[in-house]
């Protein structure tokens, strides 16, 4: 079951990469039509730019914008060792651990691949849970990296951050054109072109941004339920998980209002997020509840 879920995990990434580059291209070619081939050609390498550079430099910029500091042996030998017996178990190389200044309860993985990964945990998680816990935590983001699940993470999350940030840059131009002074043909080509903006920023965010948000919905809460059992396999105990998942319930509500980067929200561990029907739909991650009786049917655990 895992090993065939790590190969579909390598084949998702192919698919999911050849729908955002259809889409792209699609959103270049509506640029290049009503606005200027240009606008087109420069969106389109603005995107794969992104792209390549996310890829190979997510760490890096995930590290920067949490302010997380890479660990050892020698200043944090107790999480370094669950990190270390969790490798261990899973049968990939030791990943670079670090510890993020946050009081957030909440861990992340990244990397494009298991010989190039790296795993975060918050000081907020170390603070509240105890060895069981934090090693069923670990568990679980060991088995995003075994399963690769991050590659496709982390691509689908940053083309969604570049597909919204198109959208806000051609509102703005489009805006910034219509506040332009001049003539009457100056100001009437401005208008043409700030309204082209305007429709397609709205169209990318009416259209594109929900396609590439149902794009990582399609796989990202699945994954998440398999890194749990994961977990499970692992620490061969379902009961660090669920006691860990228990306890991010019990402190939920605190945390509902801090905003983080998209790109961290959706490698993280949970989502902490205000609970309505519309949040739970479009969520990258299963609510809490729905974890844990999957894991207490699964495990057949004591609720």
């Amino acid at each position: 079951m895992l090993y065939q879920q790590i190969e579909q995990n390598k084949r998702n990434t192919w698919i999911v990469l050849g729908a955002f580059t259809a889409l792209l291209l699609a959103i270049a070619g509506i640029l290049a039509v009503y606005l200027t081939i240009w606008a087109g050609v420069i969106f389109l390498a603005a995107g794969i730019s992104y792209m390549v550079y996310i890829y190979f430099y997510a760490t890096r910029h995930l590290m920067k914008v949490t302010r997380a500091v890479e660990i050892n042996q020698d200043n944090f030998p107790e999480l370094y060792e669950m990190v270390e017996e969790m490798s261990l178990a899973a049968g990939i190389p030791m990943p670079k651990i670090y510890v993020v200044p946050s009081n957030v309860p909440n861990a992340f993985a990244t990397g494009r691949d298991p010989e190039h990964a790296s795993l975060a945990v918050t000081s907020g998680l170390l603070k509240i849970m105890n060895h069981d816990e934090v090693l069923g935590v670990i568990g679980h983001e060991m088995s995003h990296i075994r399963n690769y699940d991050l590659r496709v993470t982390t691509i689908t999350s940053a083309l969604s951050s570049f597909i919204y940030l198109a959208a806000i840059y051609l509102l703005a131009l489009g805006w910034t054109l219509f506040k332009i002074d001049g003539g009457v043909i100056t100001k009437c080509i401005c208008w043409i072109f700030g309204s082209i903006a305007i429709a397609v920023g709205a169209g990318l965010f009416i259209l594109a941004l929900p396609i590439a948000k149902l794009l990582n919905l399609s796989m990202s809460r699945q994954r998440e339920y398999l890194a749990d059992i994961g977990s499970v396999d692992l620490t061969r105990n379902p009961k660090y998980i669920v006691a860990a998942l228990k306890k991010l319930e019990a402190v939920e509500q605190q945390y509902q209002q801090t905003k983080e980067d998209p790109m961290v929200s959706a490698l993280a561990f949970n989502s902490f997020q205000v609970k309505h029907w519309w949040t739970n739909l479009i969520s990258d991650h299963p609510t809490l509840d729905r974890r844990i009786d999957r894991l207490e049917h699964t495990a057949d655990l004591p609720k």
